[in-house]
């Protein structure tokens, strides 16, 4: 048996102690008005008979609204939870392309200014390919962590691709390629941490634009892509250089 919860007892308490009050006040004052007196059984009466009437009515009355109110509590928790997962990117907890879209459109109409990120793993696929798809995965969080991390809290990050990230930071960005390198060093220590790949140098590759005013997600993305495989053509000759 579930006892009253200590909500519930002070409701009843309550409750009962005004009507107590009600009642006794009540019987005092027809009593004034009629010149009576009242004997010892009728004050007793009038005293207990609130108190076995209310507390038993109100316990059974406020459990219910208790467990009323519990069951809405829950319910509004799990609708919160499916919201938030409704939101994010399954894998890396960031958001899914859709929420970041509506939550950037939602900081351009309020006039909010800054600069729009892209992101995206070097050779994810050679990755699955030599070392399975769990090392993907590794690779896939590690990046997120990367952005997350140096980005900060107040960016919108999202997972829109399988190796794909974009980012909107509300405030100009001064050195993109001290950014990128920063990106790439938590990246890559974040998958050689995750993986046990002690030997491999995970690579991210990262394009910006300024989000000037009249630009949407679309023109962003399309002026930020340019940029990132810019970069990661400037990367790959690098890498070659090196190897040659």
């Amino acid at each position: 048996m579930v006892l009253p919860s200590k909500s519930v007892w002070k409701r009843t308490a309550i409750v009962t102690l005004v009507a107590a009050a009600i009642s006794i006040s009540f019987s005092t004052g027809i009593r004034l008005m009629m010149g009576t007196q009242a004997d010892a059984v009728t004050i007793a009466v009038r005293l207990i008979l609130p108190f076995v009437i209310a507390i038993p009515l109100g316990l059974v009355w406020f459990t219910k609204l208790d467990a009323l109110e519990s069951s809405y509590r829950d319910l509004l928790k799990k609708t919160n939870q499916l919201a938030k997962t409704a939101s994010a990117d399954p894998l890396t907890g960031l958001l899914n392309r859709r929420s970041f879209v509506e939550q950037f459109e939602v900081a351009r109409v309020h006039g909010v200014g800054g600069s729009f990120c892209i992101a995206d793993i070097d050779y994810l696929k050679a990755i699955n390919d030599s070392y399975g798809h769990l090392a993907g995965d590794d690779a896939i969080l590690a990046v997120a962590e990367a952005l997350s991390s140096v980005l900060g809290e107040e960016s919108l990050i999202a997972r829109i691709g399988g190796d794909e990230f974009c980012a909107f930071v509300p405030h100009p960005i001064g050195d993109v390629a001290e950014l990128s390198q920063r990106i790439n060093e938590v990246a890559a220590r974040e998958f050689r941490k995750r993986s046990g790949l002690l030997d491999y140098q995970l690579g991210v590759s990262f394009g910006h634009q300024v989000c000037k005013a009249g630009l949407t997600f679309r023109d962003l993305m399309a002026g930020s892509d340019t940029n990132l495989y810019r970069s990661k053509r400037h990367r790959t000759r690098i890498v070659q250089e090196a190897e040659s």
